[in-house]
């Protein structure tokens, strides 16, 4: 793969103040260079966003671009797989899981936008109403800002793009530094689908003075962002008067329960802490095992952990691959070695190939107050803690700052509705890893974990106002 990324204003391909290169995460070898733009360039993307809301765009139109775009990502999957292997060193098994998934996505925002109604009001329940007829109509919001993570760099620009396409506004887009390259291929693709000019705009460069633009524009009407909770606070902080759509972090809970099947929830544990290296918002960290169960568990998963095979993103058969950087794979290793200086116990892994890729690892008599338990780890680690009861589960994954999934294995109904009461996250689930997400399901935390609801449908929602409309003859 080689490619000469420029910036893309106004339905054209532009050069930036200068250019960086983009390397391969695995082999170091040059992919190509990406243009470096800057907060001129992001004032100019902001210009054509607001050109082309002034030109017709309407729901035909827009579905017509989305499924366009979803049979060019599904006719060029493995050209994208290939991508994001490449730039993220993502394994090449999560990257086509990526793209099959990416082409929901869009498939799903085809659909929604063509359902995009608003409703009749009753005014007419109180006196003050009475002859009236009162209805709303959805209207899009306007620019919208959207700026996303190296970790999904395909579908999870989609799940800012497509809802936000989809419901008639036009976006400017800042991808990772980390996953340029895989945002261009999809811009082009949008280019080469017939979107209109202005609709859709690429800025890649320096993140502070690109979105610091977007947050002073006043035009810009809505900022949508995932990644870390301490910057999406700290936009929407900077930013109070706008629409803020914020998918942060979250040291991600499972319970399992002394009746739960032991096999089954490990199975399950092992996917979601390791799938794509563990560099998800909702990859597993902290398993609250009872204590009649808790050694039986530990062996269980500490077996099918070491049977994971690690390394090589490229071959089909790596579950595990490099974190996105080398000082990434530092720091995590940092904070492994400061949990095993508070007591805990490296069960498996812990170690760090010649390859620099960090094995699977196991901790287990981890402090509650450790950083790898309290602090996001982004990284194929998690830790196996020892709990009494339900309830005492249920206080420590609530003690947390965090809340986006979490999940509980069980046999008891009773237990399972006790739990996905009390638990004080976006989703719970029930004898399923807590790191499942559909594509159109309501997806977003509470507490530090965001602020907002993504999933197509209610994505498109965050992104719409409804104006109401009274007539009286």
């Amino acid at each position: 793969m080689s490619a000469e990324q420029l910036l893309y204003l106004d339905g054209s391909w532009v050069p930036g103040d200068g250019v960086q290169e983009v390397r391969d995460r695995w082999t170091g070898a040059v992919l190509g260079t990406v243009a470096v733009g800057g907060a001129v360039h992001a004032r100019l993307a902001v210009d054509a966003a607001c050109g082309a809301l002034g030109r017709p765009f309407d729901v035909p139109a827009r579905s017509r671009v989305l499924t366009a775009v979803a049979a060019a990502v599904a006719d060029r999957a493995e050209e994208f797989a290939d991508a994001i292997v490449a730039e993220t060193g993502k394994p090449v098994t999560a990257a086509r899981g990526e793209v099959g998934r990416a082409v929901e996505t869009l498939t799903w925002a085809a659909e929604e936008a063509k359902r995009l109604t608003g409703e009749v009001v009753a005014l007419d329940a109180v006196e003050a109403g009475a002859g009236t007829l009162a209805f709303t109509v959805a209207e899009p919001r306007g620019v919208v800002a959207a700026i996303t993570p190296f970790n999904f760099p395909l579908n999870l620009v989609l799940h800012k793009v497509a809802p936000a396409l989809a419901a008639g506004n036009a976006v400017v887009l800042k991808p990772s530094d980390k996953a340029v390259l895989v945002a261009g291929l999809l811009v082009a693709a949008f280019a080469d689908a017939g979107l209109p000019v202005g609709r859709l705009n690429l800025v890649t460069g320096p993140p502070a003075e690109i979105v610091d633009a977007w947050i002073d524009d006043p035009r810009v009407a809505v900022l949508t962002f995932t990644g870390s909770s301490r910057v999406g606070w700290e936009l929407k902080a900077r930013s109070p008067r706008k629409r803020h759509v914020l998918e942060l972090g979250s040291t991600t809970a499972m319970v399992v329960r002394a009746d739960a099947d032991l096999p089954r929830a490990a199975a399950d544990a092992v996917t979601a802490a390791l799938s794509n290296s563990g560099q998800a918002c909702v990859s597993l960290q902290r398993v609250y095992v009872e204590r009649a169960v808790v050694s039986e568990f530990v062996e269980e998963l500490a077996t099918r952990m070491g049977a994971v095979a690690s390394g090589d993103p490229r071959l089909p058969s790596t579950m595990v691959g490099p974190l996105i950087t080398a000082e990434a794979t530092s720091r995590l290793v940092g904070t492994i070695e400061a949990a095993v200086a508070d007591g805990a116990r490296v069960v498996t892994g812990g170690t760090v190939s010649a390859d620099g890729v960090l094995a699977p690892t196991l901790l287990v008599d981890v402090d509650d107050k450790s950083r790898i338990v309290c602090e996001e780890a982004f990284g194929p680690v998690v830790s196996v803690i020892e709990v009494d009861s339900l309830a005492d589960a249920l206080a420590r994954v609530n003690g947390s700052d965090d809340g986006l999934n979490t999940s509980i294995y069980t046999g008891d109904l009773a237990s399972a509705l006790t739990y996905a009461r009390s638990a004080e996250a976006g989703s719970v689930l029930v004898n399923m890893p807590p790191s499942f997400r559909a594509d159109h399901m309501p997806y977003g935390g509470v507490k530090d974990s965001g602020q907002g609801t993504e999933g197509v449908r209610y994505a498109i929602e965050e992104l719409l106002h409804h104006k109401l409309v009274v007539l009286k003859p």
